[in-house]
């Protein structure tokens, strides 16, 4: 059996982008139970914080021995904000010196590839020492520039996305290795992916339980039976294979929807999805096969005044999009699509057009009941026999929506989609961000997580904000976890 390749990374930055080196094994944990296993790699992080006490010329130096040789690891992360750390006896900080150690090896040996991002500094630095590390910085930052393309970013979360798309651009850049079992490299991603020293918090959702939507008895009572008995069922002779298994995920990373079409995004100098002030989209995307490129040309307006509209979702993000412009470059070979997309007015709308209160039913409780029709194929059961259709009319989608729920998405999508699981997961994130954005479910995604699948039966965890339809009222949250049989 081939082995699994893996991949080291190594992370260096000053102690004020905590958050971010956070970020950086959060991502890359996504990325090892999603891409890396179909690459046949696991990829691994390693930082200063995963070395031990030892005694030497200083410090540093029993942290490079402990680090090892730069050519072991395929990239050296640079992070920086508004310091540049504690100097050492050969370089302004820790960080700088270990950047110069990559730098040598890249020269020798052509590893690692070294990446560096730049948080945009701030204005208030009110003291000489804040202002003296700040300057570091910019001195650092330019001569890292002269040699290097740098990314800046905003935020931690801004640097978590921008690290997620390049990362998996990279990996899927990587020829496939021949293929195993998945199971192996799922095995291989829990024993070799570094986890945060300090342990993950609780969820919102598990500090807010005050503030999330509690469905009445009567309702819970008028469902289907519960999803526990659901992940016993099996499938059917002639269905896909039971023993397809993956881990889950949280996010749908670099994949784009675009109608029933699914691409990934490539960065190319600017981030690859750029969000405008005016919510205009432009996208980059790398096609990878003919078919992929007739979709995207498809999508070009024939007639300034005839554009089409298509569906759109982006990680947390969807809508309905005109098509503006489709242009198309190449680079050194590679022909890279440029998408620019505006959002539909009339398909956005306020849910304050909902009906508040129907025969007991709050909004929200029916927007809960919506959302477990999409997401567990919960069929609700309405026993007032006067009141059933005007109640199931509004948990498919009540007035005025761009798109009405009347089933669960995903067996279609799982039969139509022949892909591997990991890719699944992502494109069927992307449908129900639609589906539950596009129905005003919810205003906002705060968790949506899928998988493992089983048995052909998928877990489910969902936790989203609705729009408050009054100023000072606080917006209910919806949340619940539970399985979602793929075979319909």
């Amino acid at each position: 059996m081939p082995q699994v390749e893996v991949l080291k990374i190594f992370l260096a930055s000053p102690s004020d982008v905590a958050k971010e080196r956070d970020y950086v094994i959060e991502v890359i944990e996504e990325i090892n139970r999603t891409i890396a296993p179909s690459k046949g790699v696991i990829l691994e992080v390693v930082s200063s914080k995963h070395t031990f006490p030892g005694y030497g010329q200083d410090g540093q130096s029993v942290l490079n021995k402990q680090i090892g040789t730069m050519k072991e690891y395929e990239i050296f992360l640079g992070i920086m904000w508004s310091r540049v750390g504690t100097p050492t006896q050969r370089a302004p900080s820790g960080t700088i010196e270990e950047f110069k150690r990559a730098v040598r090896a890249n020269k020798s040996h052509e590893k690692p590839e070294i990446w560096f991002y730049f948080r945009k500094l701030e204005a208030h630095l009110d003291t000489k020492e804040k202002l003296e590390q700040a300057q570091k910085v910019v001195t650092f930052k330019k001569e890292v520039q002269r040699k290097a393309l740098t990314h800046d970013y905003n935020s931690p979360s801004n640097f978590r996305d921008r690290f997620r798309q390049d990362i998996s651009l990279w990996l899927n850049a990587r020829p496939n290795k021949t293929s195993r079992p998945r199971t192996a490299a799922v095995n291989r991603t829990k024993k070799l992916s570094v986890t945060p020293t300090n342990s993950q918090p609780p969820t919102e959702g598990e500090n807010k339980q005050k503030k999330s939507i509690s469905t009445s008895p009567a309702v819970d009572n008028k469902r289907k039976p519960s999803t526990t008995s659901t992940t016993k069922k099996r499938s059917p002779a002639g269905s896909r294979s039971t023993t397809r298994t993956t881990t889950s995920i949280s996010s749908s990373g670099a994949w784009v929807m675009l109608n029933d079409n699914f691409f990934l995004t490539q960065s190319v100098e600017t981030q690859s999805v750029e969000t405008q002030a005016n919510q205009t989209v432009t996208l980059h995307i790398s096609p990878t096969n003919s078919e992929q490129q007739a979709a995207l040309r498809k999508l070009q307006p024939e007639q300034s005044y005839n554009k089409k509209q298509i569906a759109y979702a982006y990680q947390d993000d969807a809508a309905m999009m005109q098509v503006e412009s489709v242009l198309s470059q190449s680079i050194k070979g590679k022909t890279i699509f440029i998408l620019t997309l505006s959002r539909v007015p009339s398909s956005q709308r306020s849910s304050s057009m909902e009906i508040i209160n129907f025969n007991g039913y709050s909004a929200a409780q029916i927007a809960e009941l919506r959302a477990r029709l999409l997401l567990l194929n919960e069929t609700p059961s309405i026993p007032e026999k006067n009141n059933l259709s005007q109640i199931n009319s509004l948990v498919e989608g009540g007035y005025n929506n761009a798109v009405n729920i009347k089933k669960n998405i995903f067996p279609d999508l799982w039969k139509k989609v022949k892909i591997p699981p990991s890719n699944f997961l992502s494109h069927a994130r992307l449908v129900a961000v639609y589906y539950l954005k596009m129905s005003w479910t919810v205003e906002e995604i705060l968790e949506l997580k899928l998988g493992p699948i089983k048995d052909n039966v998928m877990s489910v965890q969902f936790r989203g904000q609705r729009k408050s339809p009054y100023i000072n009222q606080e917006p209910a949250v919806i949340q619940f976890k539970g399985t979602c049989p793929l075979n319909g």
